[in-house]
């Protein structure tokens, strides 16, 4: 069994979100304002996200990726993979965190055969972490990104949100990480926050022409993922860097989108930027039964759009903005 949209996309990859708490505060993701966090009895429990894990499994879901806010603040984090894992031992687990927490993470996650592991870093300056996330964690995750690789056991990738500064801080991305098994992504700053206003948006492109300055790069579109443009990029001499250009606003990546995301809340969201959001949490809860929860999903998937509505102007480098009109969740309430 599998779900497809009415675009002939089969969604198999399911983004769960289990908490909307974050021991950082990047102005990207959170508003200046802060943000008011769901209070206990709205968060899902770990038996309810086991519980869609399986239904989502039947449906033919074959990758699961656990994000926040941050994962591993979620108090039961990992007995939540454990019984992922218990439940649908054949679907693949991933996990996106900030790095802050990893160390004392990293060994269970090599237990429960967590391989992918996305670490946020979106600068090489400790001044700029502070100034981005609000927090002095800098070293500490440069340590754990340490750890991880000399475990040898994970597909590493470090994610930066590209700013305008990040142009100038290509160079310490790729002496720091250029003879390290990772893959560097970069990827254009969406519209979560006013943030965007102040830091102006840089379109993927700008990146592509200073990363080709630095050395050999090549376009490698036979390993190109469902949201990422690869290159292969030749650096002092070395062996090729392997570079992820994430466009979701110059070149959108709709058409390929495999996409679900469960919410800590319960709501299932087809479209990172859409309005749309489908509620499990309450039928689960009255008790009205698998059917219920299997109809709600198809149905989600059934209507989800064809391609987002974010428009942006990346001459000008003017807020980015949703065509739809309609305020969209915060990052840390949708899950990254």
């Amino acid at each position: 069994m599998i779900l497809r949209d009415p675009y002939n996309r089969v969604l198999d990859y399911l983004r769960i979100s289990v908490t909307d708490k974050c021991n950082l505060r990047c102005r990207y993701c959170i508003p200046p304002e802060g943000v008011e966090h769901l209070t206990h009895d709205e968060v899902l429990r770990n038996e309810e996200f086991l519980h869609f894990i399986e239904r989502f499994a039947e449906l033919g879901v074959r990758k699961i990726r656990f994000t926040g806010g941050e994962p591993l603040v979620r108090k039961g984090i990992i007995d939540i993979i454990a019984g992922a894992r218990a439940a649908a031992p054949g679907i693949e687990l991933c996990l996106t965190t900030n790095g802050v927490l990893l160390d004392g993470a990293l060994a269970e996650l090599m237990r429960l055969g967590v391989r992918k592991l996305n670490i946020s870093l979106d600068t090489m300056s400790s001044a700029r972490y502070r100034e981005i996330t609000g927090r002095d964690y800098f070293d500490r995750v440069l340590a754990n990104i340490e750890r991880a690789i000399a475990l040898g056991a994970f597909d590493l990738k470090i994610n930066a949100v590209l700013f305008e500064d990040s142009l100038h801080e290509v160079n310490d991305f790729l002496e720091f990480f250029h003879d390290k098994d990772v893959m560097l992504r970069f990827i254009e700053q969406m519209p979560f926050t006013d943030d965007r206003a102040e830091s102006g948006f840089v379109p993927a492109d700008s990146l592509v022409e200073r990363l080709a300055a630095l050395g050999r790069l090549a376009r490698n579109d036979r390993i190109d993922t469902s949201v990422a443009m690869m290159y292969d990029l030749e650096y002092r001499g070395g062996r090729a860097m392997r570079i992820g250009v994430i466009p979701p606003i110059t070149h959108t990546f709709c058409a390929r989108c495999n996409r679900m995301r469960l919410t800590c809340d319960g709501m299932l969201k087809t479209c990172l930027h859409g309005t749309a959001e489908y509620d499990l949490k309450g039928p689960y809860r009255m008790d009205m039964g698998d059917d219920a929860l299997r109809t709600i999903i198809r149905r989600a998937v059934a209507e989800k759009p064809c391609a987002h509505s974010l428009v942006c102007d990346s001459n000008t480098g003017q807020v980015c903005r949703s065509l739809e009109g309609a305020p969209v969740r915060p990052m840390s309430k949708i899950g990254g």
